[in-house]
């Protein structure tokens, strides 16, 4: 029954070519005198809203009548970016009516009624009333639903559409019924109401009024009377093919998947193509790192990875259904670079602590030296908090060093070590290969072992570093890599005062560390970030205390000193860390987790001592606003 509608109504609409309607709406998509039912399937005078706070984009599917268009209307058309053309007619119509080609557009004839399963060879139909007219043009709706032959080619279509790079049109003889359905199809794929469909399913009336008009007026009054039904769209038209969907599939996504055998991944992709989305899943609700990562995932609708085959694509569109972004917003900005970077301008502060046995001097005679050895061992963890998700941090290293007493008044050491860190936080992990050096003196004008002191160290090392971060949501791994260095000086005056069988040694210092890290590419994921380069210094005071107790003579020689330390410390300045990224000529900032201004730390520590032999253990914990952790460290020492 639809093949023979469809061709009766290219004879009736052919018949009457040369009248078109007048411009007079001022609308966003240009009218086009040629080409009456020319529109912008995103909408009429303003962009279609869809479920799930979306706009529809203008500019991506056009849809028309045959394309006849003046002088005037291609060189409009011609400025639309339209790459691919449609033509859903049969290849009669087209030979009546060929299309006038666009610039720089393909040309692509899918015939939806040559391919019916039944009925395609019959040309010519007759209707004697108006009830007549109406029952076909019904029953040609259900035809797009029901004919395994007209599904199979708007499967075609539909598959086309969404590999379109650019915007497209598609437009059969009259633009309303085969180009019509199509149309509330998409529509419904991007979550266009029932009503906004409907509505602009019966724009063609408006928009071809006026060629209709003048058809039916150069027909007998009786003749016009039952074909105006033909030339014109009603409510129960497309309303019967919806109802078809729901009568032999139950739902439009049915009649897309098994109907059309369309694959999610299609629908996700003419989803996304044709609707921006204002705000994604709980993005309102969002604070710092997150907040920055939904922004970034919600700009890169406007990227090449939106509206395609990509795993982006996938993700968005899934998550946007589930209501949830799946904890991708936590990931994708790389919040562990600003965590690995914050940790790095913390290291030369565990170097002095764990180095600190050897570096006064005391325990030396003038002229004297010792070789020593100190392991590095660390762990702090940041519970998350709203700018920023949890962080962890362990450490483990080594140095050797050489300590002498010059005189008296002054000694020094010097001392290369190797630490690794690990760095996790936010779905990633970071791994910070630190080869350093370290040097300093101290000072004492009354000798070292009472009064006030001047003690000053620096250090400088090598930074190898490797990241890998798991975005979840099906986005794969990044992966990254670059180097770097790490310096870092610190002063401080303090007063030792030995009083009977404990030593105090107040000391209060200032702190300065240096990290500069080159920027590089993330691989592996299409989210994978450039990172840039990281040039941030981080200055504190801190105050120490330290106190040693008086030996504890042994069996065999051996003497045991304890010890306690208490310290804290104080960032100036900007306290917090940062890394920024960007990814498609978009950009994101991430804060590190460690976010305090304050901490404090503590220690117990033990030394054995047998002649010239010595060995140490020392275990500490460290504490300051959603930061906590221990360390540890074994040391040994030989004088000479």
């Amino acid at each position: 029954m639809f093949p023979q509608i469809l061709r009766s109504l290219s004879i009736l609409s052919l018949s009457v070519g040369a009248a078109h309607a007048a411009d007079t709406a001022n609308l966003d998509t240009p009218r086009l005198a040629g080409i009456d039912n020319f529109r912008d399937i995103a909408g009429t005078t303003t962009a279609y809203t869809t479920a799930m706070d979306g706009t529809m984009r203008a500019g991506v599917f056009y849809r028309s009548n045959a394309i006849t268009p003046t002088a005037a209307d291609l060189a409009t058309l011609n400025g639309l970016g339209i790459t691919a053309v449609y033509d859903l007619r049969t290849a009669s119509e087209i030979a009546a009516t060929p299309d006038t080609l666009l610039a720089g557009a393909s040309y692509t004839n899918i015939d939806i009624i040559g391919s019916a399963a039944s009925g395609s060879n019959i040309t010519t139909i007759s209707v004697s009333s108006a009830a007549d007219a109406i029952a076909m043009m019904q029953d040609a709706n259900r035809s797009f639903v029901s004919d395994v032959g007209m599904r199979s080619q708007f499967a075609v279509l539909f598959n086309d559409l969404a590999g379109v790079d650019g915007a497209a049109l598609f437009h059969c003889t009259a633009g309303k019924d085969r180009t019509g359905w199509t149309t509330a199809v998409l529509l419904s794929i991007a979550g266009v109401d029932s009503s906004t469909i409907m509505t602009d399913y019966l724009a063609t009336n408006d928009y071809t009024a006026a060629r209709v008009a003048a058809t039916l007026a150069a027909m007998p009054a009786s003749m016009a009377a039952i074909y105006e039904p033909l030339l014109t769209v009603d409510a129960s038209f497309l309303q019967a093919g919806l109802d078809e969907v729901t009568a032999e599939y139950g739902s439009m996504d049915n009649y897309l998947k098994q109907g059309l055998g369309l694959s999610q991944e299609t629908i996700y992709v003419l989803r996304a193509k044709m609707v921006y989305y204002n705000s994604l899943p709980g993005q309102a609700e969002l604070l710092g790192n997150s907040a920055a990562g939904a922004g970034l995932l919600q700009q890169l609708q406007n990227s090449s990875l939106s509206g395609n085959y990509t795993a982006y694509n996938y993700y968005l569109q899934s998550a946007l259904y589930a209501g949830s972004l799946g904890g991708v917003e936590a990931t994708v900005g790389g919040q562990v670079h600003a965590d690995a970077a914050s940790y790095l301008l913390r290291q030369p502060g565990l170097i002095e602590q764990a180095a600190g046995a050897y570096t006064s001097g005391i325990n030396l005679k003038s002229g004297q030296r010792q070789l020593w050895t100190a392991g590095l061992a660390d762990y702090l963890g940041t519970d998350g908090s709203a700018h920023a998700a949890s962080s962890n941090e362990h450490t483990q290293g080594t140095l050797v060093g050489l300590s002498q007493r010059f005189s008296e008044q002054l000694s020094g050491y010097a001392a290369f070590g190797y630490s690794r860190g690990t760095v996790g936080g936010a779905g990633g992990e970071a791994d910070t290969d630190l080869t350093f050096g370290t040097a300093g003196v101290r000072f004492a004008p009354n000798g070292l072992e009472r009064g006030l002191y001047v003690a000053a160290d620096a250090s400088a090392g090598w930074v190898d570093y490797n990241s890998k971060r798991e975005l979840g949501g099906g986005l794969g791994a990044a992966k990254g890599d670059t180097h770097g260095n790490l310096a870092s000086a610190a002063l401080a005056l303090g007063y030792r005062t030995p009083l009977g069988a404990v030593s105090l040694e107040p000391s209060l210092g200032l702190r300065a560390s240096r990290l500069s890290l080159s920027g590089f590419e993330e691989k592996g994921s299409e989210l994978a970030l450039d990172v840039d380069g990281t040039r941030q210094t981080r200055r504190s005071a801190f105050a120490n205390m330290k106190a040693a107790f008086a030996p504890v003579g042994l069996s065999g020689g051996w003497q045991l000193v304890p010890g306690v330390s208490v310290g804290y410390e104080h960032v100036l300045g900007d306290h917090r860390v940062d890394s920024e990224a960007g990814l498609l000529g978009l950009s994101v900032e991430q804060r590190a987790a460690y976010a305090n201004r304050d901490q404090f730390n503590g220690a117990v520590n033990m030394t054995a001592s047998l002649g010239n032999f010595s060995l140490g253990a020392e275990a500490g914990a460290t504490g300051g606003g959603d930061s906590h952790g221990f360390s540890g460290s074994l040391k040994a020492g030989y004088q000479f």
